[in-house]
């Protein structure tokens, strides 16, 4: 039988260029210094030969195909690969009878299985006993973190070794051997340093993208002309970049409450770039305004609120506009949590004492209630509103910041002159 073949065969010369560049050899790959330099786990599994079955995690473009291969041609087994996103339980089925019959002849089969986490549980289920028998090296590949996507009793099984984003120095130096190894231009081509900038910038630690795009910049290029930022711009179309959601929004978030707008506008704007729902957006701006600015800027929160209505209003891209007052405001507007924190506070202490009872004179319709407002003074100083055994708790203490600050002026004058008030009576 034909099973899909190797992940390091002979390539066409029209073979894609990130096709062509793929490393053959440990050494020749870039980055993933943790994994595979000097001393790092996979790479001792490798030098001695010996490999178990693993599972590699990371973001697309981080290298798990090419590490597939290396380890396939390290080991000296047959490389076999399937992709979870067009193969099933019945060319797995055929993958492990060409490794049994090998098996019997002394040779091992590595079953490189691309998006493994598209597999369902029960697919992923049954590759259990061919691990268990050593029938296969399997090494699996996803995007999605392990521990939701991939079996309980599957993980278990496999070593899981986690790969990062390429830095920009591990894809400037992609870019330099593209242009002059043999298997890409052969020093042929040329590229501006605005534009190297530009393509490294595009591809956001994803070799992949990077080598695609660097290929059809080149053809976009006249013949004995230098690629220059217009060719990347028009090679890149829409300029898309890859979006880490969770990361760019908690960048942004902590970016207002470290009091930096430029920073704070810049992930807005990656943000927005990358394809975030503005609505995703003004939800965190609305939670940052109270949690964050608080009551040292009491106009923060309407602000934010007046945003997310021009969000569902207007829509994209109107609404950029107000996303990004909202932000540079939030931004450099004076900051205090200390009114979630009062609020953390007093659940803390019921989550200890339990819910007290209501006073007598603030329940309801009660007899003995006076209204602060009719005795004379703004507030009526000897009418207690804490419960028993909570005289003189304090949960909520106003910061020096911005307009907080007059608050706690404010309930320090008020504070005092209740204590004065129990002490003469």
């Amino acid at each position: 039988m034909e099973e899909k073949q190797t992940l390091l065969g002979a390539l066409a010369p029209a073979s894609p260029l990130a096709a062509r560049m793929r490393p053959t050899s440990l050494d020749e790959v870039v980055g993933q210094v943790a994994l595979v330099g000097p001393g790092a786990p996979l790479r001792r599994l490798l030098d001695r030969g010996e490999v178990p079955s693993l599972l590699l995690w990371g973001p697309p473009g981080s290298g798990k195909s090419t590490l597939a291969a290396v380890i396939a041609a390290a080991v000296r087994a047959v490389p076999t690969s399937l992709s979870a996103t067009s193969d099933g339980v019945a060319e797995v089925r055929k993958a492990v009878a060409a490794a049994v019959e090998r098996r019997a002849h002394g040779e091992q089969t590595l079953l490189f299985i691309d998006e493994l986490h598209r597999f369902s549980r029960t697919q992923q289920d049954a590759l259990l006993p061919h691990v268990e028998a050593g029938t296969i090296i399997l090494v699996g590949a996803t995007t999605e973190p392990p521990p939701r996507a991939i079996s309980p009793a599957l993980l278990s099984r496999l070593r899981t070794f986690r790969l990062a984003p390429l830095g920009n120095d591990d894809l400037e130096l992609l870019l330099q051997r593209a242009l002059d190894d043999a298997r890409g231009y052969a020093g042929t081509l040329q590229v501006d340093d605005d534009a190297r900038r530009q393509l490294v910038g595009y591809a956001s630690g994803d070799a992949r993208r990077l080598l695609t795009l660097l290929e059809l910049s080149a053809l976009m290029t006249p013949r004995g002309k230098p690629v220059t930022p217009n060719e990347v711009l028009i090679a890149a179309q829409d300029r898309s970049l890859p979006y880490d959601q969770s990361g760019v929004t908690s960048a942004l978030i902590k970016s207002i409450r470290g009091n930096d707008p430029d920073a704070a506008i810049w992930w807005l704007a990656t943000a927005l770039e990358g394809g975030e729902d503005p609505r995703v957006i003004a939800r965190r701006l609305l939670v940052s305004a109270s949690e964050d600015v608080g009551n040292a800027d009491p106009a923060a929160l309407p602000l934010a609120a007046a945003a997310a209505q021009v969000v569902e209003l207007a829509g994209s891209p109107e609404c950029d506009w107000a996303l990004a007052q909202a932000v540079t405001y939030l931004a450099a507007a004076p900051k205090s949590p200390r009114a979630g924190e009062a609020l953390g506070a007093a659940r803390e202490m019921i989550a200890t004492r339990g819910q007290l009872p209501v006073p007598g004179h603030l329940r309801a319709a009660a007899k003995t209630y006076r209204s602060p407002h009719g005795e004379g003074e703004p507030f009526d100083l000897e009418q207690r509103y804490l419960p028993d055994g909570l005289e003189g708790a304090r949960f909520y203490e106003p910061s020096g910041s911005g307009g907080e600050a007059r608050l706690r002026d404010h309930l320090a004058t008020l504070r005092a002159a209740r204590a004065g008030k129990k002490k003469s009576s």
